[in-house]
């Protein structure tokens, strides 16, 4: 990744705190496994610059592009790994998944050190005229024997409401063994575009391969996989102020949903990553508009 890049993902997506937070009265989601974590954003424009920039990154696998490459990778990435088209309207243009799917990114790269192990522009297909399938991000954390899937999920919304809903309408499909399986297996198609040789999940793709009637869950299973399932809720923030913002997302959780067991084998875990922010609309404007005027990228 861009060095300027990452450096204005750090300094604009700025951490607050994790809930529950005792001292405000705010409790995480009755869905969560672990701390919920809290984000502001530094202004606008700087969030539509990491969006605008890092369609490159969230499009190609390799991270370090040379600098005359920038303008003619992004152009194809818009042609062929976004669902992206001029003629469309601005209600289709800002309805995108890629506004928010970006910003996912660059918090589990930049933030959370979670490296991609395929960039989720692979899996679109510019002949199918629907968002993208599968989880919003395939990132990989290798740690004390154990490598976490980060295979999340975003949602950028003018309203909490709309954000939580769509999420959480999906969360048993998401958070299952068949989903799990699926998504792997969709994997193999992919498997010269890994980011990082010698992984476990290539390994456990290789020898599915040369089995194919083996249960690839059984095969997650034994090579000690976990599943991390962030999140991320932009939202508009309200104008009772940030503390508040957050407190009306736990409070919309609560109100309307209970904590579920979800169809899943090997250990996982799900908590969300919520971002009020001053304006969705204008964000995701600003976007369009460098996209069409082809602002020139950081370097």
């Amino acid at each position: 990744m861009r060095n300027e890049l990452l450096e204005l993902i750090k300094n604009t997506i700025l951490y607050r705190y994790d809930l529950p937070h005792v001292e405000k009265d705010i409790s995480n989601s009755v869905f969560s496994t672990e701390n919920d974590k809290c984000y502001e954003t530094s202004d606008i424009e700087s969030l539509s610059e990491i969006i605008y920039n890092s369609i490159i990154e969230y499009s190609f696998n390799n991270l370090d592009f040379e600098e005359k490459e920038y303008e003619k990778l992004h152009t194809i990435a818009l042609k062929t790994k976004l669902k992206y088209s001029e003629i469309a309207t601005e209600r289709t243009k800002i309805s995108h998944g890629f506004h928010g799917e970006t910003i996912l990114f660059c918090i589990l790269y930049a933030i959370l050190n979670s490296i991609p192990a395929i960039s989720r522009g692979y899996f679109y297909n510019p002949l199918e005229s629907s968002e993208t399938k599968g989880y919003d991000s395939y990132h990989l954390v290798e740690k004390e024997g154990v490598t976490e899937l980060w295979f999340g999920e975003v949602k950028f919304r003018t309203t909490h409401s709309s954000g939580i809903k769509s999420a959480l309408d999906s969360i048993e499909k998401a958070i299952s063994d068949d989903y799990l399986a699926n998504n792997f297996l969709a994997m193999t198609n992919f498997k010269n575009n890994f980011n990082i040789e010698g992984t476990k999940i290539e390994e456990i793709i290789k020898n599915w391969e040369e089995n194919p009637v083996i249960d690839i869950i059984e095969e997650i299973k034994k090579h000690n996989l976990k599943l991390i399932y962030p999140i991320v809720i932009l939202y508009n923030k309200s104008t009772d102020g940030y503390d508040k913002s957050i407190e009306n997302a736990i409070n919309y959780i609560e109100n309307r949903y209970s904590s579920s067991t979800f169809n899943i084998s090997i250990p996982y875990s799900i908590y969300f990553i919520w971002i009020p922010v001053e304006d969705v609309r204008q964000i995701k404007l600003n976007v369009i508009e460098w996209i069409e005027s082809k602002r020139p990228l950081m370097s």
